[in-house]
């Protein structure tokens, strides 16, 4: 056993204060009102310790904890998706900005779902759209179908296992993505706890970074209805690759929107931008 106090300095002091909150909240429900108003008040310390030695091993605590927030909302994860980011949030404020004069969309196409934090996001936001989410890992699926559960969405949405929109045959108001768009000879040199406990398949976009996207690309015409949007997230320093693959299946991107950092993060395209020509 050990004080609030203590075991709280020895957190900070590892691994930063943010995560050292977000430990003792996880494992003995100590929140921040505790810290300063109970310092003193002894807690179990075994447990605390051994996700404190995992956190140091390049584990994060959203593997450890099997969850992570996101845009207010709290989404299950594990190894067979990758963690929502905050740098995705840039995608929800594009959407939400996008229709904030306009008639909501009614229908919503997710590719490469995930853990379904953007479009279970959106369903929040959009009280009168119904979804349809894709992922080729089935157990990637299973965790979105559960997080669609937990949020009371899943009357709402259909999940779909495919490879892109290889089994999608109807089109959407908006159609969203976040896909692999890391490079392959990139991942060895990614941060541990990016190489070591995301999903490859969820970060490997072959060899410049560009292979689903340029599946979506080709498809995209035949994705979206008449007035339809598209929205999606990109890798920072991939603006001049995006713009070449625009040309070439004959899109032109409408806007480039950056995200807290000031990185280019997400491009999003007006279906009177996408020739039906390939």
């Amino acid at each position: 056993m050990k004080t609030i106090s203590e075991i709280y300095k020895h957190l900070s002091q590892e691994v930063g204060e943010k995560e050292a909150r977000i430990i003792l909240k996880e494992r003995a429900d100590v929140l921040w009102n505790d810290i300063i108003s109970e310092p003193n008040r002894e807690i179990k310390s075994a447990q605390i310790l051994k996700d404190l030695e995992e956190r140091k091993n390049g584990k994060p605590l959203s593997k450890i904890y099997k969850q992570k927030e996101f845009y207010g909302l709290t989404f299950k994860t594990n190894e067979h998706t990758l963690d929502p980011r905050p740098d995705s949030e840039t995608l929800i404020d594009v959407v939400l900005d996008h229709y904030k004069d306009k008639i909501p969309p009614k229908t919503i196409l997710d590719l490469g779902t995930g853990t379904g934090c953007l479009i279970l996001t959106l369903l929040k936001n959009f009280p009168d759209a119904v979804a349809t989410a894709v992922d080729i890992s089935k157990d990637a699926l299973s965790i979105a179908e559960e997080n669609a559960k937990t949020h009371n969405l899943d009357d709402r949405i259909t999940f779909i296992q495919s490879n892109w929109s290889e089994k999608i045959d109807e089109s959407f108001d908006l159609v969203i993505s976040n896909p692999p768009y890391i490079a392959s000879n990139v991942i060895p040199n990614l941060d541990k706890e990016v190489k070591n406990y995301d999903p490859i398949l969820a970060l490997d976009g072959g060899f410049d970074g560009m292979q689903a996207y340029e599946l979506i690309f080709s498809d995209l015409f035949s994705l979206l209805n008449d007035d339809g949007f598209a929205v999606f997230e990109i890798g920072f320093d991939q603006v001049s690759q995006i713009e070449r693959l625009s040309k070439k299946y004959k899109i032109r991107i409408n806007a480039l929107h950056r995200d807290l950092a000031g990185n280019p993060r997400v491009v999003d395209i007006l279906k009177s931008y996408v020739s039906g020509d390939k």
